[in-house]
């Protein structure tokens, strides 16, 4: 294992056994929360930076059914992902792997995710970090409930066309070959059940669930097709705070970490 590497367990929960990345360090814990169809693997890059410019120690759960974590055969909810997440993290914090001074940091669907261990668990949950939030109303999320993907497995490789293009052929500039194609594999793992973590989403009333969060919160923003959807939810939230990022085009957790990083540290050390 190379320095800053992290070290690789699992956790059992009730769902099933999940994988975890754990980065340690010597202060407070930031579990990240990814974003489907991918793996805690996604924040790799992130969380070595973090753990070398702060004190903190970073945590990146595969959600139950995607990574390495043990697969599931029928779509569950954002606040089943919230609860299995909550296993885990209260596993690490026995064990001693981890501080029991937890933060949160969600990406897309992981937000979500975030939002409801935040409400469910106000006493454990110290602070929280959404990196945009994927906030749709009724008629959008029926809409895109209706058009999602669920292609069964199939013998065509040009099905895979699409994916291909989209992660590796046009990932954003600067963004590694290496790190695409680990998102590339990612999803290759879920082929024909990636869709859950978007069923989950697209049936989470976050107008509803955002009010309920009293947790401080930071709220980061960029420039993507999430970016008015994000300002909505943060306008939700009670006690938040509200940044938006510089030179944004794709790819944050892999070309603008610096700037992630700063805004994260210079929140979890406010008083």
């Amino acid at each position: 294992m190379t320095a800053n590497s992290p070290k690789l367990i699992y956790v059992d929960t009730s769902r099933g056994q999940m994988h975890v990345r754990l980065y340690e360090n010597r202060g407070p814990a930031l579990i990240c929360l990814h974003p489907m169809p991918y793996s805690g693997g996604y924040y790799d890059s992130f969380c070595k930076h973090l753990t070398k410019e702060s004190n903190c120690s970073a945590v990146s759960i595969d959600m139950i059914g995607y990574g390495r974590s043990e697969k599931i055969k029928e779509p569950i909810s954002i606040h089943d992902y919230a609860t299995s997440s909550i296993e885990v993290i209260k596993t690490l914090i026995n064990d001693d792997r981890i501080s029991n001074t937890v933060n949160l940091l969600g990406f897309h669907t992981g937000s979500a995710i975030g939002n409801e261990i935040g409400i469910l668990e106000p006493d454990l949950i110290n602070k929280i970090i959404f990196v945009t939030y994927p906030f749709f109303n009724q008629e959008k999320r029926e809409e895109m409930l209706s058009s999602l993907s669920k292609a069964p497995l199939n013998e065509d490789l040009e099905s895979l066309r699409s994916m291909w293009e989209f992660t590796i052929e046009n990932r954003a500039e600067g963004v590694a070959l290496e790190r695409a194609m680990s998102n590339f594999l990612d999803q290759l793992q879920n082929l024909d059940r990636g869709w859950f973590g978007f069923h989950a989403m697209f049936n989470y009333i976050s107008e509803e669930r955002l009010p309920h969060l009293k947790l401080p919160t930071l709220v980061i923003n960029d420039q993507s097709s999430l970016t008015k959807a994000t300002k909505a939810a943060s306008e939700l939230i009670s006690d938040m705070n509200y940044i938006e990022l510089d030179d944004t085009q794709g790819g944050i957790f892999e070309l603008n970490i610096d700037q992630i990083a700063k805004h994260v540290i210079t929140f979890l050390n406010q008083q």
